[in-house]
């Protein structure tokens, strides 16, 4: 019932280390008014884990298709662009949150995407790119926190893991829950908006999830043909070719190069801005290769 990890190292994300000291004007305010409000939702996020904890269920819950029905409506109207459904995969979960302390979850989880400004995400690598990116993980953290309490509110036991961080690899997550696939990159890439979401999961002692239909996501070969991110990379942080590891998961970024880069221009977000799929999308890409 209950999914633990079974190793998966994760990189410590430390937010005191974005440079905003050297912001001036609008983007200096901006960012001095989301940070806290990251904060903020992530303290929700692990007063919320903390209390679920304390008393965990001996048997694993059933909802009628009403409870889903009524669940992705609150999701719609909380801002979530994107739902999905899968299994709890422990080889996805890491060691340790370093964010949200979270240590074990449900076997099942719903997985949420929220799309991040497209004009924003266009000026890539300045400021107003980093600074979405950051807003965008306060305001996904914000609707998986409320959407974890509607959950609980109808009687179900449930863990919100926020967008920040997190006890578990969401990209992999969201491919299992049929919402896209992986980009050269290493972000998921969806139909409605390429590379450009932010994820979070939230986990549920609910047993089964509900059918529903999975988009049909190809990427594969044109990424492999495409290597625009691989060449924009402003730190060269992008693999040319994957990386295997032992137990199937794949490494396809030099998290050091990418981590500090991340940090020095408050979110780069290069390698969105410079996807096709995020230039033109999804449909539009996929026909001009046939």
């Amino acid at each position: 019932m209950l999914k633990k990890s079974k190793g998966l190292k994760s990189r410590l994300i430390e937010l005191t280390k974005f440079h905003i000291k050297d912001m001036e004007g609008s983007s200096s305010e901006d960012t001095k008014r989301i940070i806290p409000k990251v904060f903020k939702t992530i303290r929700k996020a692990i007063s919320t884990y903390k209390k679920e904890i304390e008393g965990l269920p001996e048997s694993v819950q059933s909802a009628p298709k009403e409870f889903w029905e009524e669940l992705l409506v609150q999701a719609k109207k909380l801002g979530i662009d994107l739902v999905g459904f899968a299994p709890i995969v422990e080889d996805f979960m890491f060691e340790n949150d370093h964010v949200g302390g979270i240590e074990v979850l449900y076997e099942n989880a719903i997985v949420l995407g929220m799309e991040m400004d497209y004009e924003a995400i266009e000026t890539a690598p300045e400021p107003p790119a980093g600074i979405e990116s950051l807003n965008i993980y306060a305001e996904l953290g914000e609707a998986t926190n409320k959407l974890t309490n509607f959950i609980r509110s109808k009687g179900y036991r449930a863990i919100g893991c926020h967008p920040l961080g997190g006890p578990i690899l969401y990209p992999a997550m969201a491919v299992k829950a049929g919402l896209g696939k992986i980009g050269r990159q290493g972000l998921l890439i969806t139909r409605r908006f390429g590379p450009r979401q932010r994820l979070s999961v939230i986990s549920v002692n609910i047993s089964p999830l509900p059918d529903v239909a999975q988009e049909t996501v190809d990427v594969e070969q044109y990424c492999k043909k495409c290597k625009r991110c691989v060449n924009l990379c402003p730190v060269n942080a992008i693999y040319d070719e994957p990386i295997v590891k032992e137990n199937g998961i794949v490494t396809r970024i030099d998290g050091e190069k990418c981590i500090e880069h991340f940090y020095k221009t408050t979110g780069c977000s290069v390698c969105i801005k410079e996807c096709p799929f995020h230039k033109i999308g999804y449909k539009a890409q996929f026909y001009a290769r046939l």
